[in-house]
């Protein structure tokens, strides 16, 4: 398994019980561990941090017999017939890998000082489906352009009728449709 975010964990405790032996690759840098309160994820009706669900999940799947390995692939081969992942200290062999890598975030120029608490109280957030309910009627501004932006800025327009589109490098990145479909929705 490369990737030990919620979905990759899940996944492995899944296989773990189906009695396979499970090694979980993971650099470290999931993106639910920036998620400074999850008030989506079941059982935790008032809430759990990102980085207290990644690391209650990894202890569920090392009780399973899942075994974690702190590394990034850097590389995957057909070698026969196992695939053999490299990383920057090892190889590992194995029949199946499952690709549970998550998204990437694209993180707003700023020092890091500002980002992190920015992060940790809330006013910076980098997933509009786990956010969207936390900031209901609160103005929001996106930062980014193109398409990817657009997308986003439509989708969050659903939660506030308060929506700007902040470009990172001075210019909109924007074509006629783009523009329109900004207008359509208030943005």
């Amino acid at each position: 398994m490369v990737g030990a975010g919620p979905a990759g964990l899940t996944a492995a405790i899944y296989l773990a019980r189906f009695h396979l032996s499970v090694l979980v690759v993971d650099d470290g840098r999931s993106r639910a561990g920036l998620i400074p309160l999850a008030r989506n994820h079941p059982g935790f009706p008032d809430g759990i941090t990102g980085a207290e669900l990644l690391a209650r999940t990894r202890a569920q799947a090392e009780r399973h017999g899942v075994r974690l390995a702190a590394a990034e692939i850097i590389s995957l081969e057909s070698e026969a017939g196992l695939l053999l992942g490299k990383t920057t200290g090892a190889a590992i062999r194995a029949r199946t890998v499952l690709l549970a890598t998550g998204a990437l975030n694209r993180r707003p120029a700023m020092p890091d000082d500002v980002h992190d608490e920015a992060l940790a109280r809330g006013l910076l957030r980098y997933c509009p489906i786990c956010d969207g309910y936390e900031v209901t009627d609160r103005p929001i501004a996106i930062i980014g352009t193109g398409v990817h932006a657009v997308g986003e800025a439509e989708f969050l327009r659903s939660y506030t009728p308060d929506v700007t589109l902040i470009t990172p490098n001075g210019a909109h990145d924007l074509d006629a449709a783009q523009r329109s479909r900004l207008k359509s929705v208030g943005v």
